[in-house]
């Protein structure tokens, strides 16, 4: 049996969204549904009572999503369990957690309460923010943009993903990464200014980039690759080309104890007007 694709629901319009989002990838992936409501028991007693609001809302989510996915094999689950300890807890056995934020709109970005950012930072698997507003204007044959690391492992991380997404949606890949003059250059600005030295360090990058992309071509050879290189700040970068994209992938870090996910993530997060996957790396 695969992991199945969670998706956590809470009664919101933005959240029927995120379901409607991991229904299609659920499909893709030949994988199951998951809906998870996570609440807290009322009443006295080891029983107390069963919250019927948040039946009756995931019951009517489920519905909703059987009728508009009926070949998508779809559960849901009412557990008695803080929202954010349930995703974490479940997110060990699944292909990814998809979320809505709370509020749509390029301008204020993904407004992420203490649930999102516990998961986003906790969980094992990836996890997909679903805004209000970013689904229904993208391209449906837009490209899969991901932000490359520098760094080997995670670079491996966040590719696996992207990869996949872009074969099985039958998409081109863009594997973006911006670069920065190492720190004696920074001091002397007018040294990259010489167009043999800049083409230097461009080209290393270029090279680097090409060798991380190496592997996975191999794997995925119908997935048309298209390799960016820029100078300039990697948020800046991801979030321009995401006007085109389908879907960002980026890396995520986390430390332990801590709703840490890395600069870059916390970024595009907040300007970045696309469905955005991130990647645990670490």
């Amino acid at each position: 049996m695969p992991q199945p694709v969670i998706v956590g629901v809470d009664g919101t319009s933005d959240s029927l969204l995120a379901a409607d989002w991991a229904a299609r990838e659920a499909r893709r992936r030949e994988a199951p549904l998951l809906l998870l409501y996570g609440y807290k028991r009322f009443g006295f007693g080891k029983d107390g009572y069963e919250d019927e609001e948040a039946r009756k809302l995931l019951d009517a989510s489920l519905t909703w999503v059987r009728e508009h996915h009926g070949d998508v094999e779809a559960e849901a689950e009412l557990v008695v369990r803080p929202e954010s300890e349930l995703l974490v807890e479940r997110g060990n056995d699944a292909q990814m957690i998809v979320l809505g934020s709370r509020r749509p709109g390029p301008v204020t970005g993904f407004i992420l309460g203490s649930v999102g950012l516990r998961v986003l930072s906790q969980a094992a698997c990836p996890v997909v923010l679903i805004r209000g507003g970013t689904v229904s204007h993208r391209p449906q044959n837009g490209e899969i943009l991901v932000g490359v690391p520098e760094d080997a492992e995670e670079a491996d991380a966040v590719l696996e993903f992207a990869f996949r997404a872009a074969a099985t949606r039958g998409a081109p890949l863009r594997a973006a990464r911006a670069w920065q003059p190492p720190p004696i250059v920074n001091r002397h600005p007018a040294v990259l200014a010489l167009s043999e030295t800049r083409g230097r360090l461009e080209s290393a990058q270029r090279s680097d980039l090409y060798a991380r992309l190496g592997p996975w071509r191999r794997t995925y050879p119908e997935v048309t690759v298209i390799e960016h290189i820029e100078l300039g700040p990697s948020v800046e970068m991801l979030t321009s080309l995401a006007a085109s994209a389908q879907l960002l992938v980026v890396g995520r870090r986390s430390r332990l104890g801590t709703r840490y996910v890395g600069h870059v993530a916390h970024a595009v997060l907040h300007f970045a007007d696309v469905p955005i996957a991130l990647v645990p790396t670490r």
